[in-house]
């Protein structure tokens, strides 16, 4: 996998190295007929988002890169001398991940939004990477398995123990209408085991009582802007009518 993403990585630096290269690859895309706005962009190695993009971009111009190959004699040669050229097995490997990925920056993308409320969705969205995650170890792709494992390592490290997240992230959650509490439940029992959700449900549930005592009017009060005076005093106008 990552020697699939080296080549493709070889393959993108060399065509941005220069403005004529950069034209020549233009040029293959139109005679290809390629219908994409985007153009090639370079990742930076340790931002995994900016290596999606470069991943996305770059497999949509793979038959833009075989027909470059066939003007610029000097592409080939020049990846051989580095990682090597990508194979069709490696654009495979390539769009693979790109698709892995690409759930990655769409969740990313939900929880930063910053003009909507996100954290009634906050759990929904870590359940789903946690799913999406060991799913990825079960991938018949052996590069593809060690990656994930890696990454679920450090998923679990800050989100792998219920009893450590916020509870207040559990309270949004069920305050959303659309959620419910076997829904939140079912997923705690789905991340950890059926012990430790039953725990965490009673947890949260001793809270939202707390919480609705905590916000429920006082009942006096209540009682007292409910009930009708008796006695109604007459003003001073109504007193000289009367009289």
């Amino acid at each position: 996998m990552n020697k699939s993403v080296e080549r493709v990585r070889g393959a993108v630096r060399y065509v941005r190295q220069s403005p004529a290269r950069l034209q020549k690859f233009k040029e293959c895309v139109v005679v290809e007929k390629i219908e994409c706005k985007k153009m090639l962009c370079l990742d930076v190695c340790t931002r995994w988002n900016s290596t999606y993009f470069m991943l996305d971009t770059a497999q949509k111009f793979e038959r833009a890169f075989e027909r470059f190959e066939e003007q610029d004699t000097n592409f080939r040669a020049e990846l051989e001398r580095g990682e090597g050229w990508p194979s069709v097995d490696d654009w495979d490997n390539v769009r693979n991940l790109r698709d892995f990925l690409e759930h990655f920056y769409e969740v990313t993308l939900r929880i930063s939004g910053t003009s909507y409320v996100t954290s009634n969705n906050f759990f929904d969205e870590l359940s789903e990477i946690d799913i999406l995650l060991r799913d990825a170890q079960l991938n018949s792709n052996i590069d593809f398995n060690v990656m994930a494992i890696k990454m679920k390592e450090k998923y679990d490290k800050y989100w792998g123990d219920v009893d450590k997240m916020n509870l207040l992230m559990f309270v949004a959650c069920i305050l959303d209408p659309r959620q419910k509490l076997k829904y939140l439940e079912f997923a705690l029992s789905e991340m950890s085991s059926s012990e430790k959700a039953c725990e965490t449900m009673q947890k949260l549930k001793e809270s939202l009582y707390e919480l609705f005592d905590e916000y429920k009017p006082p009942l006096h009060s209540t009682c007292s802007q409910l009930s009708v005076p008796t006695h109604v005093s007459l003003s001073e106008p109504q007193q000289k009518m009367k009289r």
